[in-house]
């Protein structure tokens, strides 16, 4: 079983020795219809975000106390998930927090001093890493390199010719095992109804050829949905 351990901060500063007791919890409410005929229809009702609470051996370290006691602020808290074995983080964000407990406690048996601070959270959410982080930790993991290719600047620069220079690129990057980093990509992936003009580059018709060369890849996709910077020339140039 993979260890974790826990690093807990807020005001820009680690509050050390905290666990999270618990889970973090979102609830939805499930609604029944009952009709005067056929079954029972159930529909998602209210939504609602469960406390966090927090503890820790009781110290000198006031952040708890002072959060607790002074006026009632609102803070952002990040939690950090760290395997202990290969250092793997995982990182959420506590919106909003205010305290809504905050006790002392002694343990009859031991004589330990714990103390917990419980957090109404608004709203909590799993931080992701930038994209070109998370392709060159897949590229790590599987002893490869990143591709990085500028979707826009392959179809403004080849025109028609975009998916056989596709074809090529990924035909390269396949027998490499590269991970794929598409710039650009929003547009490709976006739902287009209409065309625009006969010169659009992001047409149903191309954006299908496009999308079946790319699902042919064996490799991991990472897709930047905004441009993330220029391509290097070499991103977008057929392989010799």
């Amino acid at each position: 079983m993979t260890s974790f351990v826990t690093e807990v901060s807020w005001d820009a500063r680690v509050v050390s020795g905290l666990a999270l007791v618990g889970a973090l919890r979102d609830t939805v409410a499930v609604v029944t219809f009952r009709g005067s005929a056929g079954p029972p229809v159930t529909m998602p009702g209210i939504a609602q975000t469960g406390t966090a609470t927090f503890q820790r051996d009781l110290c000198d370290d006031l952040a708890l106390d002072l959060w607790a006691k002074g006026p009632l602020l609102r803070k952002d808290v990040s939690l950090s998930l760290i395997d202990t074995s290969t250092r793997l983080t995982i990182s959420y964000l506590l919106s909003g927090c205010w305290v809504c407990g905050y006790d002392v406690s002694v343990d009859p048996v031991t004589g330990a001093v714990v103390e917990a601070i419980t957090l109404s959270v608004a709203r909590w959410d799993r931080v992701t890493p930038p994209a070109h982080l998370l392709a060159e930790k897949l590229a790590v993991e599987r002893s490869a390199q990143v591709r990085r290719i500028d979707i826009g600047a392959l179809t403004q620069k080849y025109m028609d010719q975009s998916p056989a220079v596709l074809d090529q690129i990924l035909s390269e990057a396949s027998r490499k095992g590269d991970v794929l980093l598409l710039d650009e990509a929003d547009a490709l992936f976006a739902k287009r109804s209409t065309v625009q003009d006969s010169h659009d580059r992001y047409s149903p018709t191309r954006q299908d050829e496009l999308l079946n060369r790319l699902s042919a890849h064996r490799g991991p996709i990472v897709v930047v949905p905004e441009s993330g910077g220029a391509s290097h020339p070499d991103d977008l140039e057929p392989p010799t």
